[in-house]
């Protein structure tokens, strides 16, 4: 508490004091007041002292708080920076895993469409396999009968034709025996001649010389074997002809020769003659065979 003191004031001393006592009560209460005074300056300048360091260190806590704040608020706004981060990251994930999950679906959904297709056609190819394993057992069946039956026929046919076989080869055998051996027109023996096709077929089953079947028309060169013939006349009331002979660039006449007689002629490789026969004389036409020697060389 404070006290101001006014000069007009006056204290009330006793009446009964001196006058020395008022004194030393005046100095008694001037330093009093001077004492209060002074307490009353320290405390002040103390309580001015105490509010200067609150207002500093209200300011510094207002400070402080701004700066918490701050980090606060920039902590906030990373973790929200990072929680959003995250969750875009969490939500592309999701939106990868849900593509690769429909992705999967529709790689099973057509690799199990593709399976059953596949199955049916593989069931469809195992009935028309089995269809035609049964047909081909039938069809098997039915031909192993045929074979049977073909065989049978065959060993019949080979019996038969056996037959045949040994029939010809008596008739040829007796064809060959009964061909006739003549002269040529050279004076040389004939080994054997043929008047027909069965005849010339057992010439040809001989095997002694090669044999040539020929047509020539009256007026026209043919080439026959290794020579050339030419029919120059051919009389059918007769049955004579006449022909000319090339062989070694040498031409010889044959004239007037009758039907089946052997013509005879040499040539430079041969060691015993060639003959023409001829078969049938007919209207400027004659049809007969050129047998020649199967072994050739020079004649001494």
């Amino acid at each position: 508490m404070n006290h101001e003191f006014n000069s007009n004031d006056t204290v009330a001393t006793p009446a009964t004091k001196p006058a020395s006592s008022g004194v030393f009560t005046k100095v008694l209460l001037g330093g009093a007041l001077a004492g209060a005074f002074g307490g009353w300056y320290h405390q002040s300048t103390q309580v001015d002292k105490v509010r200067h360091e609150l207002t500093g260190t209200q300011v510094k806590m207002e400070q402080l708080h701004g700066q918490v704040d701050a980090s606060v608020s920039m902590a906030k706004a990373e973790a929200n920076e990072s929680i959003a981060k995250m969750n875009a990251e969490v939500a592309k994930a999701r939106r990868d895993a849900q593509t690769q999950v429909a992705i999967a679906n529709r790689t099973q959904a057509k690799a199990r469409k593709e399976t059953e297709e596949a199955l049916i056609v593989l069931s469809t190819k195992n009935n028309e396999l089995a269809q035609q394993l049964d047909t081909y057992k039938s069809e098997s069946a039915e031909k192993s009968s045929k074979v049977d039956e073909s065989l049978t026929g065959i060993k019949t046919e080979v019996g038969d034709v056996r037959t045949e076989v040994a029939t010809t080869k008596g008739e040829l055998e007796k064809t060959i025996a009964e061909l006739r051996r003549v002269n040529g027109d050279m004076g040389v023996m004939s080994d054997r001649i043929a008047t027909n096709a069965t005849e010339l077929t057992a010439l040809r089953r001989l095997g002694e010389r090669d044999y040539f079947e020929f047509t020539l028309a009256k007026g026209s060169a043919q080439r026959v074997g290794d020579i050339q013939l030419s029919l120059k006349k051919a009389d059918k009331k007769r049955n004579k002809f006449t022909v000319d002979v090339l062989a070694d660039d040498r031409r010889v006449e044959k004239k007037d020769k009758g039907v089946n007689e052997p013509v005879q002629f040499y040539t430079a490789a041969a060691k015993i003659p060639y003959e023409i026969v001829v078969n049938e004389v007919s209207k400027d036409k004659v049809t007969g065979y050129l047998a020649v020697p199967k072994v050739t060389m020079a004649r001494n």
